[in-house]
């Protein structure tokens, strides 16, 4: 996850505007099949999203003026944006008074197109890209070479300065004449075939540990939160062999695909649907633990109200919910829904992301058809710190 995006966001949180702000999410992604159209899907979900923000505040002509001067340059934004600005999705946040005026691309889809318009910013969305697009290593291995390249918010760039390569020296394969028998020539030859064979087995064995080693020693210097291996299982298998216990298990995926010659671009496409099912599968193992930690009576917490009353004592390490998840807010305690009017929210899940973002909490964000476990939580789990 970005900290440097991670640091705005705890900023415009606590930020005070006179006058409310819009927050504009728009899945702008050109392979969407709904944006090839003439007038493409996002820029009907931001009309449909801003006209309902309009009628929500009817009635009230300073806050109709409003909504109609940032409807207006919001849309003057978008739409004057070039595709290459837009990315795959956007993220607009404009308030009344001009003291908030962000926009920012991500090449990561949203799960959908949002719009709203409240008295202050609302980031879960952008939290969600964050987390998905954290940045992740990319580690390409083959037979004589070792490339790393960095993966973050849906871009991959090569780190040129971390490529291995293997080198035999003076060794070469022995291709002389043998003895004077026929049958010696045969073993003689064998014998340097064999010799050579070993050298090179025994040379790429001690090339793997130190490109092991060096990958360890990037992971570190760069801050990467994952690792993800492409080779063929063999190679894999060694590499990972090599890698130090505590890298070995920020591997969150191997590729069975040979990339090493690909270029940055190639790669983020061939492990774009790979990045997303380990995306997946780690959140279900989240998940699934802190189901299991409830349920055993440990550091679990399920559905909002024991979830939001965590993050108020600092305790949540994870939070993992579904924005979407519909459940009966008369549920909540008293304390819950204070802190929740004291976050200046008026949904649960908002007060619960700055909660979060706040107290230094992981924030993951998943449908209950992502997560099943969701949907035994009011689409609410929570690891605890304690």
């Amino acid at each position: 996850m970005s900290s440097q995006m991670l640091d705005v966001f705890r900023d415009l949180i606590d930020r005070e505007t006179d006058g409310p702000v819009l927050s504009v999410f728009c899945r702008t992604d050109p392979r969407d099949p709904a944006n090839v159209s003439e007038t493409p899907g996002w820029l009907v979900a931001l009309r449909n999203g801003l006209r309902d923000a309009a009628a929500r505040v009817e009635g009230d002509h300073e806050a109709t003026e409003a909504i109609r001067r940032l409807s207006k340059e919001a849309e003057n934004r978008l739409t004057m944006a070039s595709a290459h600005e837009r990315g795959r999705s956007v993220a607009l946040f404009l308030s009344a008074d001009g003291t908030i005026d962000i926009f920012h691309t991500f090449q990561i889809p949203l799960r959908d197109d949002f719009v709203v318009l409240e008295d202050g910013i609302v980031i879960w969305p952008a939290m969600d890209l964050l987390e998905r697009g954290q940045r992740t290593g990319i580690v390409l291995l083959s037979q004589d070479q070792i490339r790393l390249f960095e993966w973050e918010d849906g871009v991959v760039n090569d780190l040129e300065s971390s490529v291995y390569n293997l080198e035999l020296g003076d060794w070469r394969q022995y291709r002389g004449a043998g003895g004077a028998g026929g049958s010696g020539r045969t073993v003689h030859s064998a014998s340097h075939v064999d010799s050579y064979e070993d050298r090179v087995h025994a040379w790429r064995t001690r090339f793997i540990k130190d490109a092991a080693g060096n990958i360890a020693e990037s992971t570190k210097d760069l801050k990467l939160e994952r690792l993800v291996v492409v080779a063929d299982p063999d190679l894999s298998g060694e590499f990972m062999e090599a890698l130090p216990q505590g890298l070995r298990e920020r591997v969150v995926t191997v590729v069975a695909l040979n990339l090493i010659d690909a270029t940055a671009p190639d790669v983020a496409d061939h492990l774009d649907e790979h990045l997303r099912q380990a995306w997946r599968e780690q959140v279900n193992e989240f998940a699934d633990h802190a189901l299991a930690r409830i349920k055993a009576g440990d550091r679990g917490a399920g559905g909002p109200d024991q979830v939001v009353a965590a993050l108020m004592e600092g305790r949540v390490e994870h939070v993992i919910m579904d924005p979407f998840f519909e459940f009966d807010e008369a549920d909540l305690s008293n304390g819950v829904r204070e802190a929740i009017t004291n976050a200046g929210e008026e949904t649960a899940r908002e007060a619960a992301v700055e909660i979060a973002l706040r107290t230094g909490a992981h924030v993951s964000s998943a449908s209950v058809e992502e997560v099943p476990a969701l949907a035994e939580a009011d689409g609410v789990l929570a690891l605890l710190r304690y």
